[in-house]
């Protein structure tokens, strides 16, 4: 037992290594958010290749860690590294933007499904020329997830709300606090494959917005694997270019 204990863990060190060196928020509105995976970890990689109204293209890569204990109540925790790489006019850069730590209380009430946490962020990422890969500061943030199943699991509504205390950049500047949301509704197609669609938002202090559709497509090879892919676009926009973006989607759970 203890041998396999320590090939997790190098497996897991060799994996987030991998993460920090490929190009590339993680919690939104998707389908089943509010539950927990069918283990007590999951593994879970995605890149998303966006381009907004300005002609910024940007691919960014996540991956994230994630531990659940608890049926009916827990807890669980998360980190989550994010590398991006941006092609604006000529001027490509590929680095780590930000790392995100966080965990909070889960649980079910009949068929509703609820994951509340806290997260740090902290952008480690280079900020001093162009357009920033990270964000440049560290923030507080605080979310809930749900996740409501009929009793048959053939149709789900999930949802995302996070507010995020924004601190201040490399150049002292601290930016709007901003809260985003997320609502989804679908259902099973046939045994492994689901489909929801829906809309996020993000709001900033101040009134600026972001109204993006969203259509997420699921299937479930087994209940170690599955696979997503997600697409966004631009419905309205205060302030904040507007962008269309196209993530895939990696779980394995162990």
């Amino acid at each position: 037992m203890r041998v396999i204990k320590k090939i997790r863990v190098l497996a897991l060190i060799g994996a987030l290594s991998l993460g920090i060196f490929s190009s590339g928020s993680a919690y939104a509105a998707d389908i089943f958010n509010g539950t927990r995976g069918p283990t007590n970890w999951q593994l879970d990689t995605r890149i998303t290749y966006a381009k907004n109204e300005n002609g910024v293209e940007t691919i960014a890569n996540n991956l994230i860690l994630k531990y659940w204990d608890g049926e009916n109540l827990g807890k669980w925790g998360f980190i989550n590294l994010r590398c991006k790489s941006t092609y604006p006019s000529n001027d490509l850069r590929n680095e780590i933007g930000d790392i995100s730590i966080g965990m909070g209380p889960r649980g079910k009430i009949d068929n509703l499904y609820l994951t509340s946490y806290g997260a740090l962020t902290s952008s480690i990422g280079n900020t001093d020329k162009g357009i920033s890969l990270g964000s440049g500061r560290s923030d507080i943030k605080f979310g809930l997830l749900a996740t409501y199943l009929t009793s048959d699991k053939k149709y789900s509504v999930d949802g995302s709300l996070e507010y995020n205390f924004t601190g201040r950049d490399n150049k002292g500047i601290n930016l709007p606090n901003q809260i985003s949301a997320g609502l989804l509704g679908g259902g099973r197609v046939t045994d492994k494959i689901r489909l929801s669609t829906g809309f996020e938002s993000l709001m900033k202090d101040g009134g600026d917005y972001l109204l993006n559709s969203r259509t997420v497509f699921k299937y479930t090879a087994s209940q170690s694997l599955c696979f997503e892919l997600v697409g966004d676009a631009g419905i309205d926009a205060k302030n904040i270019p507007k962008k269309n973006s196209v993530t895939f989607l990696v779980r394995y759970n162990f």
